[in-house]
């Protein structure tokens, strides 16, 4: 489970109270699904890369990371979940209190076949604003 302790480290070992913003990988303790942050253009906007299986056990991942970009202000919040593999009804909740939350979520796909069927069983899918993929989202 990732953790926000001011005591845990990022990916190359520094502690991220000690650190400018800027990429940042969240993973799940096994390894089962990562959020990266990467760094784009315009201010405001943070791009929040998506792989894996969400379920109660790595939904933390993506937890944390919408939680800071969050806290940063993000005006606009680009989710690509293009390389999720798999994502339950703790993935969806947390999927649905972003989109109620600050800043605007833009979900970026295409969508994996597992992930799409999951909005469309629960009738969720028209809820968020999507772009089918980083070019449609304005990432080129």
């Amino acid at each position: 489970m990732p953790t926000t302790d001011p005591e845990s480290t990022w990916d190359d070992g520094i502690p991220p109270v000690f650190l400018a913003p800027g990429r940042r990988t969240y993973r799940t303790a096994d390894g089962s699904a990562r959020v990266q942050h990467e760094v784009v253009g315009p201010a405001g906007t943070w791009l929040l890369c998506a792989a894996g299986e969400f379920d109660s056990d790595s939904v933390g991942a993506l937890h944390e990371a919408l939680g800071d970009a969050r806290r940063a202000g993000a005006e606009r919040i680009l989710l690509d979940l293009s390389r999720v593999t798999f994502g339950d009804s703790v993935f969806l909740h947390e999927l649905l209190k972003a989109h109620d939350g600050p800043g605007r979520l833009v979900l970026v796909g295409p969508l994996t076949g597992q992930v799409r069927r999951l909005f469309e069983l629960t009738g969720t899918l028209r809820l968020f604003r999507l772009a089918l993929d980083r070019g449609s989202a304005g990432l080129g």
